[in-house]
C-alpha cells in the first residue's frame, strides 16, 4: 500500500431487536442497518416449528476491508426462536490497517437463538480482529458455531496474514462466566506447530449454552462423532457455572468440517430442544 494512502475507516451498526408476535411467530421490532451490513425479512423456514424466524445477514462488498469496524447487536425477547446466519464466509481483505467485527448477542428468557456465523478467510497481509459476545438466561438456549480458514488455500496463501484474534465471551445472567481467546499471529509464532493447529487449515468452535440443562450425553455422542471422523480433531468441554458446553474442532478439509458441523447441530437440536434436523439453503 502507498504509504500516502488513506484509509477510509468504514464504522456500521446493524442494531435488530426481535420479539413474540401475537401469532407466536419471531418478528422484528426494532431494526437499524448501515452500509455495508443488512439483513432480509424474517423467513420461517424450519417445518417441524413454524414460529421460527431466519435471518441472514449480508454484506454486498464481499467481506470486510482495511479499517472496518462493523458491529452487530441482536436482541431476541421472551420466548422467541431465531435462526440467524451469514450470506456467505467472510473474507478479510488485505491492507496495512486491521479490521474489526463484533457482535453481541442477547437471548431472552425462554428463548433460542441458532448462529451461524459462517468461515472467517483472513487474505495474505490482512489483520482481523473478532468480539462475539453471548447473554444467555437461566431458561435461554444458545447453539452457536464459529471458524476460521488458514487463508485463502487455493491461492497458495496458507497462514500468509499478519494477525488473527477471535475473543468470545458468555455472560449469564449479565455476569460473566467464561471467555475464549484465540491469537494467531504466523510471522511472529508457526500455527502449525504442536500444540496450535497442529498442521489443520480449519479451527472452529461450537458452543451450546443451555443453564440447567444436563448435556452430558450430548458430550458423549460428539466423542462418538469426533472419534468416527478421519481428519478430525477435537474435543468437548463443560463449562463454568453449568452454562454449556463447548467444542473445539480442528480440520484440513472444509468438507469434512461442514459434514460435522451439520452433524453436531443436529445433535445439539435433538438434545436440547427435541427438534429433528434442520435442513436449510441459509
Amino acid at each position: 500500500m502507498n504509504p500516502t494512502t488513506t484509509v477510509a475507516t468504514v464504522r456500521s451498526l446493524l442494531d435488530c431487536t426481535l420479539v413474540r408476535g401475537r401469532t407466536g411467530r419471531t418478528q422484528v421490532a426494532s431494526l437499524h442497518q448501515q452500509f455495508p451490513q443488512r439483513v432480509t425479512v424474517p423467513m420461517y423456514a424450519d417445518p417441524e416449528n413454524a414460529s421460527a424466524a431466519f435471518l441472514c445477514i449480508q454484506n454486498p462488498t464481499g467481506g470486510v476491508f482495511p479499517g472496518d469496524d462493523l458491529t452487530t447487536r441482536v436482541a431476541t425477547g421472551d420466548g422467541t426462536h431465531l435462526y440467524l446466519t451469514y450470506q456467505s464466509a467472510t473474507q478479510v481483505f488485505a491492507g496495512d490497517e486491521g479490521a474489526s467485527q463484533t457482535t453481541t448477542i442477547d437471548v431472552g428468557a425462554g428463548s433460542v437463538v441458532e448462529y451461524d456465523s459462517k468461515t472467517v478467510i483472513p487474505h495474505a497481509d490482512s489483520s482481523y480482529r473478532q468480539v462475539t459476545e453471548v447473554c444467555v438466561r437461566n431458561t435461554s438456549v444458545f447453539i452457536g458455531w464459529e471458524s476460521f480458514a488458514s487463508g485463502r488455500i487455493g491461492h497458495g496463501e496458507r497462514f500468509s496474514y499478519r494477525s488473527l484474534t477471535a475473543r468470545t465471551d458468555v455472560r449469564l445472567d449479565g455476569l460473566l462466566t467464561a471467555r475464549d481467546t484465540v491469537h494467531l499471529a504466523p510471522h511472529e509464532s508457526d500455527p502449525r506447530g504442536p500444540g496450535v493447529l497442529g498442521g489443520q487449515d480449519y479451527l472452529a468452535t461450537m458452543l451450546v449454552l443451555a443453564p440447567g440443562h444436563d448435556l452430558g450425553d450430548l458430550a458423549g455422542e460428539v466423542y462418538g462423532v469426533l472419534d468416527a471422523t478421519e481428519g478430525l480433531t477435537g474435543a468437548a468441554s463443560a463449562l463454568p457455572d453449568d452454562v454449556g458446553l463447548s467444542v473445539r474442532l480442528l480440520a484440513h478439509r472444509a468438507p469434512v468440517l461442514h459434514r460435522v458441523h451439520q452433524e453436531l447441530r443436529n445433535m445439539a437440536r435433538r438434545s436440547v430442544l427435541r427438534l429433528g434436523p434442520l435442513e436449510t439453503r441459509m
